[in-house]
């Protein structure tokens, strides 16, 4: 095995050599004559073997649940035992249910609706858990043990704190205070994600923006962010404009309320074009499949999405209104044309501002960065660096994302707690939604009701996220109703009461034990033809005075009722990480 020393010559040597292309490759950039990039025998090659197990699966049969890997794959993380992930204890979320308040007679109750809603524990698996999704929780797992990352968590905590105390009116209280380095560990794990999601010629579906899970002998951190929903997979492959992409994807259960594939450009993430289910061509047996290139769509030609000089990512969204009935869709990436695998694109070079753009769009510059192969097993100190910097992104981003709670966007003001504007779009969030956000301080004895007319939304949903804007324990406690696991009113429209303590109602959503905290509710499926938008208004109450501002006949909900409730929604939850409990 090469020592410390050789790995860190060998990386300096390829930087250097990559230094050097680019510096002639600028000087000539605009001469005439460039000889094209793609490389045929590369990308047959990439085509050939990131085939899927199931590309050509029967119409009855269920995916192999590990896909092939690509042979650039095998060659920079080798496969290894799945090791247990070590697990600190910011990423203590109970794999079991919590036993809450009950009686043995309540939760035999519960049992017994389980077995006559026909609930029982998931056990087929889940197309989340493949093997590129295992091999890249581990990895992002050992990244954020090194010290690049420790040091910018560091940094990012102290960020963060400062930027909550001037943005929350009262500050940050002690339950809060208590969930920051969690918050932090998670923002961590996600940028572990990204920054292996920074190679566009070695695309992979990976799952992220999810609570701590166990699953195949690992115990897998949180990578929650920025009001992450409990009812949306978020799943993200890397692309550029230089290669052309196939997804292949199947439903196999209910239609999910919302499914998106949008295409994000930079850094930063903004959305440059969204593909939804409304307009996804799907065969009779859910299956579709979506091309990716830099070149318009033709017509008549199928589902496909045009990549752009500074395309980097694709997010693609299952958002699932029934846990139980709506499982995640299966989903693989294979690139089918483009140049070599580069050091250049190992490094997320095609995601620096300005110039992954200009090599995308210079033939001669793309040309050049491929001649530079990429490493075979990079340091893990080199990806703890990549890390660091996704992280860095973090010091703006929070303090956005929370202003978006606490700020009027028309006056720039500072808003109250415990108030909801009408939904509206937000530059900060899924392009093709409507949120409403606010942020709210609730007393154990008091109740922010809340009442939604859904308009010409098909979906909604209201989650409870901290201070830091992310989800509790979303199995074992309900912190957040949508549409489909709610009661209507008779008008339609939509009463939620908001509470730590159990206000005795069906469609109570938990703080999760907060007293402060943050809400962003989002709309989807929205019907172009209807001119009915969605409203939504909040009021504060004491608990004792619930009954006035609940609509006539809202009839008690018990204790018995409330575990049912509760099984339910966990073995819904538990679809997403079968066959559970491992």
């Amino acid at each position: 095995m090469a020592s410390t020393q050789q790995l860190s010559a060998q990386v300096i040597g390829r930087v250097g050599a990559l230094a050097v292309a680019l510096g002639i490759g600028v000087a000539i950039a605009q001469h005439p004559g460039v000889a094209v990039a793609d490389d045929t025998a590369a990308a047959s090659t990439s085509a050939s073997n990131s085939r899927t197990a199931d590309r050509d699966a029967g119409p009855q049969s269920r995916p192999k649940r590990h896909q092939a890997r690509t042979q650039s794959d095998r060659a920079d993380v080798p496969l290894r035992p799945r090791a247990r992930l070590t697990r600190t204890s910011a990423d203590d979320a109970p794999s079991r249910p919590a036993t809450p308040d009950a009686s043995p007679a309540v939760w035999a109750l519960a049992g017994a609706a389980r077995r006559e809603l026909g609930i029982d524990a998931a056990d087929s698996a889940s197309p989340l858990g493949t093997e590129q999704q295992l091999e890249a929780e581990q990895v992002a797992a050992e990244t954020v043990q090194t010290l690049p990352v420790k040091v910018m968590k560091r940094v990012l905590r102290k960020a963060w704190l400062r930027t909550a105390e001037q943005e929350y009116d009262g500050g940050v209280d002690a339950e809060n205070l208590a969930r920051l380095d969690k918050a932090v560990d998670e923002y961590a794990m996600g940028a572990a994600f990204q920054q292996q999601l920074l190679d566009p010629m070695r695309p992979t579906v990976v799952a992220q923006v999810a609570p701590p899970h166990t699953w195949y002998g690992n115990e897998v951190p949180g990578s929650r962010i920025l009001y992450d929903n409990p009812d949306t997979i978020y799943r993200f492959t890397a692309v550029n404009k230089t290669s052309t992409y196939v997804l292949t994807g199947r439903f196999t259960g209910d239609m999910p309320a919302d499914t998106t594939f949008s295409v994000l450009t930079g850094l930063s993430g903004t959305t440059a074009a969204v593909l939804s289910a409304r307009d996804l061509q799907i065969d009779d047996q859910g299956r579709f499949t979506i091309t990716l290139s830099g070149d318009p769509a033709a017509p008549g030609g199928g589902n496909h999405l045009q990549l752009t000089a500074d395309s980097t990512l694709i997010a693609v969204r299952n958002t699932l209104s029934d846990w139980n009935s709506q499982p995640p869709m299966e989903l693989s990436v294979e690139r089918v044309s483009g140049p070599r695998d580069s050091l250049f694109a190992q490094l997320g070079g095609f995601a620096i501002p300005v110039i992954g753009p200009a090599v995308s769009s210079s033939r001669l510059l793309t040309a050049l960065v491929s001649v530079i192969p990429p490493m075979k097993n990079p340091p893990r100190f080199l990806r703890g660096t990549l890390t660091a910097v996704v992280m860095a992104l973090g010091l703006s981003r929070e303090a956005t994302y929370i202003k978006v709670a606490t700020t009027d966007p028309q006056t720039g003001e500072r808003v109250a707690p415990n108030v909801l504007r009408d939904p509206s779009r937000n530059a900060e969030f899924l392009a093709t939604q409507l949120q409403s956000a606010g942020y709210f301080d609730i007393s154990d004895d008091e109740a922010l009701v809340v009442t939604v007319d859904p308009g010409n939304a098909g979906y909604f949903t209201v989650p409870v996220t901290d201070l830091w804007t992310i989800t509790g324990d979303y199995r074992n406690e309900q912190t957040s109703l949508n549409n489909a696991q709610a009661r209507p009113n008779a008008d339609g429209t939509y009463t939620l009461v908001i509470s730590p303590t159990d206000p005795g109602v069906e469609n109570w959503v938990s703080t999760g034990g907060l007293n402060r905290g943050t809400l962003s509710l989002r709309f989807q499926d929205l019907d172009p033809a209807s001119p009915n938008s969605p409203t939504v208004r909040a009021v504060l109450v004491p608990l004792e005075k619930l009954p006035d501002v609940l609509p006539a006949g809202t009839p008690a909900f018990t204790a018995a009722e409330r575990a049912a409730q509760l099984a339910r929604r966990q073995t819904g939850y538990d679809v997403r990480f079968a066959p559970f409990p491992q």
